[in-house]
């Protein structure tokens, strides 16, 4: 009997063929792409098939869900106030064992890159590493920085960057790679700090996919400030017409940015070359967290105040589907199982 079960297996995804097993193997949840997205007011991390815009699943992420970062396995959502990272393992759809952070505060800013977890606390001035292999929290750096709030890295994790809101700067780590310079600690090494005045209420920021400019949106200040990461001064501030701008992404081509305004309800787009604006996209309400697709397409936008996720054209610039009924969303963070997020 179960001889004949395999032999009849076998059969049948040798007629699917080449193309008809992988879209049997894509229903998967191990191997679909998935966008994740954190609700606030739920206490929640929905689970999204970015193909039918679908929420798929649910999952309990402890109250106030801010950020959300990924490795492929596991999502790391960051919660307001709270001295722990939590975790959901997508595959099971259930939370894990927490990131126990204790004395190293509360965080909010966090972000994969080269297999490692990078946070930012807001009140104990440190920012942090975690290795998702060892399990364990590998290096810790005092930065001496009140209210990093947001935190994002080089591919390869030797340049970090923060936001502090309170100061309204940001700020540059960058690895020592001068020779012996990490030979007393091999697991995090030297850094070099630079801090760079923006303007008030420093938030939102994103590395270009060069990596060679940092944009900051400062919410007081209703600025976006151009940073050169090689010199790592502000060569541009661009005047924003929005009232409250705390998340701004650029699109996978570096061509453009697009900036949230949490208290108005138009997305504004900027051209990053020319450093102009060139449209406005109509989301219905004020909106927060962004998140590309990697093939540039199209662009997710949590429209906070409406309770649902705006999804944007980015050859058009305009709203194209929305995915409705979520509790406040905000962070979100794109899932390529067994890969980068």
């Amino acid at each position: 009997m179960w001889k004949m079960l395999t032999v009849v297996v076998v059969v049948v995804i040798g007629w699917l063929g080449g193309a008809g097993a992988q879209s049997l193997l894509a229903q998967s949840p191990e191997v679909r792409d998935l966008l994740v997205v954190g609700e606030k007011s739920g206490a929640l991390l929905a689970i999204i098939d970015p193909a039918t815009l679908e929420i798929v699943a649910r999952v309990p992420a402890n109250p106030n869900p801010h950020e959300v970062a990924t490795d492929g396995r596991h999502a790391y959502v960051s919660n307001s106030g709270a001295r722990a990272i939590t975790v959901i393992d997508l595959v099971t759809r259930a939370q894990v064992q927490e990131i126990d952070l204790g004395p190293l505060g509360a965080v909010h800013g966090l972000w994969f890159a080269a297999g490692k977890l990078y946070f930012a606390n807001e009140g104990t001035r440190i920012i942090g590493r975690y290795d998702p292999a060892a399990r364990r929290i590998e290096w810790v750096l005092g930065t001496g920085r009140p209210q990093s709030h947001m935190i994002v890295t080089s591919r390869d994790g030797s340049r970090i960057f923060t936001t502090e809101t309170g100061p309204g700067t940001a700020t540059l780590f960058q690895r020592d790679v001068r020779p012996g310079a990490e030979s007393a600690a091999p697991t995090g090494g030297d850094w070099v700090m630079r801090v760079i005045s923006t303007g008030p209420g420093a938030e939102g920021l994103d590395l270009s996919p060069d990596e060679r400019e940092l944009w900051v949106a400062n919410v007081r200040d209703r600025t976006l400030s151009v940073i050169d990461v090689a010199s790592a001064t502000v060569v541009h501030t661009i005047q924003l017409p929005t009232t409250y701008a705390n998340r701004l992404k650029f699109t996978p081509d570096g061509r453009h940015v697009l900036v949230a305004d949490l208290r108005g309800r138009e997305v504004i787009v900027y051209d990053a070359v020319a450093r102009r604006e060139v449209r406005r996209i109509d989301v219905g309400g004020g909106s927060e967290g962004m998140q590309m697709t990697p093939d540039g397409r199209r662009a997710f936008v949590a429209v906070s105040a409406m309770n649902k996720v705006a999804v944007v054209d980015l050859e058009s610039f305009s709203v194209i589907a929305e995915i409705s009924g979520l509790n406040n969303p905000d962070g979100m963070s794109w899932v390529r199982p067994g890969g980068a997020p």
